[in-house]
């Protein structure tokens, strides 16, 4: 009985494990949470989900400035954990979601600029959508510091363009570095998608046809 109420005791103050997950092909997060047996991680009672999409990810999608598929979300990504007594750990796609969160004297700040500008946000938001479902969070913060002030689709077409060209140049010639080279060539056939003429993308392709000509095109 002691050992019984020893585990119970554990289990309650170290067995705690609660957080936040992330669809990105919905633009909806829930919250979860479930017992498990500390330190072996055996989980013990089944997992209970809430949702909790914030404000602005509910406008985005009922004002269709994302359309969204009608569907079940299959895909999660993990924003944020926390066990038993230790601190919350935020993952890559809290870098996404903290923004969705972002209240500023009880208003959604992203919900507010996208009804201001709506033109814009019909621009905008499918182009973070597609960061997250590449998983690329890491991308999003800085280009939502550069278009935030942004008063025209012209500019912000611009805007978007360039910085997401630097940044894709940058990842895969890192991929590259690290040999990673399939995943080199999906990016960089993404990136030349949306920046067909950027010239440091059009120098990696070449690049990457003269290292291995056979099977390009």
């Amino acid at each position: 009985m002691i050992v019984a109420g020893l585990l119970f005791v554990a289990i309650q103050m170290f067995g705690y494990v609660e957080g936040t997950e992330f669809a990105p092909k919905h633009f909806q997060t829930r919250r979860f949470s479930f017992y498990e047996i500390p330190l072996v991680h055996w989980q013990i009672t089944p997992i209970r989900r809430v949702s909790t999409t914030p404000e602005t990810a509910r406008y985005l999608t009922q004002s269709k400035t994302l359309v969204m598929p009608n569907s079940i979300p299959t895909r999660w990504d993990l924003v944020e954990i926390k066990h038993g007594m230790q601190s919350l750990e935020p993952r890559d796609p809290a870098l996404l979601v903290d923004h969705l969160r972002l209240m500023e004297d009880g208003t959604a700040v992203w919900k507010q600029w996208s009804k201001k500008n709506p033109k814009l946000a019909k621009q905008f938001w499918p182009t973070i959508d597609k960061l997250a479902d590449r998983e690329l969070y890491i991308l999003i913060p800085r280009l939502m510091e550069l278009t935030r002030d942004v008063e025209d689709v012209a500019t912000l077409k611009t805007v978007v363009s360039d910085y997401l060209a630097e940044e894709y140049v940058s990842l895969i010639r890192d991929m590259r570095d690290a040999q990673r080279d399939e995943l080199a060539d999906a990016l960089l056939a993404e990136a030349l998608e949306e920046s067909p003429d950027n010239p440091e993308l059009q120098s990696l392709k070449k690049d990457r046809q003269t290292a291995d000509p056979v099977g390009q095109t």
